[in-house]
């Protein structure tokens, strides 16, 4: 008859087969001291894992971190385990980025333990949750504010930075890891912190989680299946989502508003992490499913980071404000190329210009205005377009920026287009909108080409 620990040790290699947990190849594991990853050690090596440690001493207990780094230290020239640990001064950046002691201390860590296994070649980033971290999380996202995949929690598996985070001991719970070391006779050590329970998840650990055992002793397994069915939901819709996405370059009104609710919301989340690198609130995703119905051709939807959606060309699209070079060019005759850019102007005598099919089996779109050769003699440029900007043509001012809404040019060019004026102001907004009054004797030919 096996013991416990043997059974314990069956248990997290059957986990890790089921979620793709590969233990081959180079492991990195982040050791604290404590029990979750101290038994994560343990059980690595048993199951014939090469791995390495990495210790953070976040320097908040004094002479306790010096001794929890002490302690790693020598567990791992006990078992003959590479070492490296690191200081960072977690109060002191704290208060540099205004962020949390717990939010500073976690990007910390993430940030050493990727940047330390791809330093040290390690394929795999291997961390301590267990089955009550995962319960804890589930309901801190739930109080917080979450959707599906906030209640799928913490997962075995994901990619962060071209490194593959592991977590083999979701199927354990404390008292099993507790049980395993003991088993072992491995002892570990305990962070006063632990019992702080101004700590948000301290509290939900020694206050909350013992009113769900009262209800029911079963509740560590229930709300840890509850988050397996939410990841499962969560997988399914990200796979409609993605399957949408692949199908709809430029999702239109009518392909969106089919959409179950769920799917619809996660193909935005999918496209806003796409362009954005971060997620998006729940109250910003009900925003959108409001401005999807009552869009109109150009109107927009602001986003933290610098980011719009926008309608445009029947068509929803996120795109980043940036806010473009300004440029302010003479031209010349002759050849003018802006840097950068994807047109050239071409300024000639009328007596010796190209024929207008030399550039049209060139360029994607020629446009060649003839104007008075008065108005070369003082001078004219080309610039980026202003927001007063406005040119007069068919007896009319025309706004710029309403010019170029109508010709459905999109938001994210508007910004930087090009227009070509004169002391009397704007004379040309290719290809659309040529000044009244400006041809005189027309000999001089100015030819827009854009490719």
């Amino acid at each position: 008859m096996k013991n416990p620990a043997d059974n314990i040790f069956d248990k997290f290699i059957s986990y890790a087969k089921e979620n793709g947990i590969s233990l081959g190849g180079k492991i990195l594991i982040g050791l604290s001291g404590g029990a979750d990853s101290v038994s994560l050690l343990l059980l690595l090596l048993k199951a014939g894992a090469d791995v390495r440690c990495v210790h953070v001493n976040h320097m908040i207990r004094g002479a306790e971190a010096d001794r929890d780094e002490a302690f790693c230290r020598d567990l791992c020239a006990k078992y003959g385990v590479d070492f490296q640990s690191y200081r960072v001064n977690i109060p002191q950046l704290s208060e540099e980025r205004h962020t949390g002691t717990e939010e500073t201390a976690r990007d910390e860590r993430r940030r050493i333990l990727i940047s330390s296994a791809k330093e040290s070649g390690c394929e795999s980033v291997a961390l301590a949750h267990n089955k009550n971290d995962r319960a804890e999380t589930l309901l801190f996202n739930l109080a917080r504010g979450t959707g599906v995949r906030g209640l799928g929690s913490i997962r075995p598996v994901r990619d962060d930075n071209g490194i593959r985070i592991i977590r083999p001991l979701l199927c354990l719970s404390k008292d099993e890891i507790l049980s395993f070391l003991k088993e072992n006779g491995q002892e570990h050590i305990f962070d006063s912190t632990n019992s702080d329970t101004d700590y948000t998840r301290n509290y939900i650990r020694q206050v909350l989680l013992p009113v769900f055992e009262r209800i029911n002793p079963a509740y560590l397994s229930n709300i840890n299946k509850a988050a397996d069915l939410c990841r499962e939901a969560d997988g399914f819709i990200t796979e409609c989502a993605y399957k949408f996405i692949a199908e709809h370059e430029q999702p239109d009104k009518d392909a969106l508003s089919a959409l179950h609710p769920a799917v619809f919301k996660k193909v935005f989340s999918v496209l806003y992490e796409q362009k954005c690198g971060e997620a998006l609130s729940d109250t910003h995703l009900y925003s959108i499913f409001d401005f999807v119905k009552s869009a109109e051709h150009g109107q927009r939807l602001q986003f933290p980071g610098s980011t719009d959606l926008i309608y445009e060309n029947n068509g929803f699209v996120f795109i980043k404000r940036v806010r473009p070079l300004e440029f302010d060019i003479k031209l010349e005759l002759g050849e003018n190329i802006i840097a950068g850019k994807n047109y050239k102007i071409f300024v000639e005598n009328a007596n010796f210009a190209k024929p207008l099919d030399s550039y049209i089996n060139i360029y994607r779109i020629v446009k060649r205005i003839k104007i008075s050769s008065d108005i070369i003699k003082n001078d004219i440029y080309i610039r980026n377009r202003r927001g007063s900007d406005s040119i007069r043509y068919g007896n009319m001012t025309h706004s710029v920026k309403k010019l170029l809404s109508e010709k459905k040019i999109p938001s994210s060019l508007r910004a930087d287009y090009p227009v070509i004026y004169d002391k009397e102001g704007l004379l040309f907004v290719p290809p659309f909108a040529v000044r009244d009054g400006i041809r005189g004797d027309e000999q001089i030919y100015l030819t827009y080409c854009e490719s």
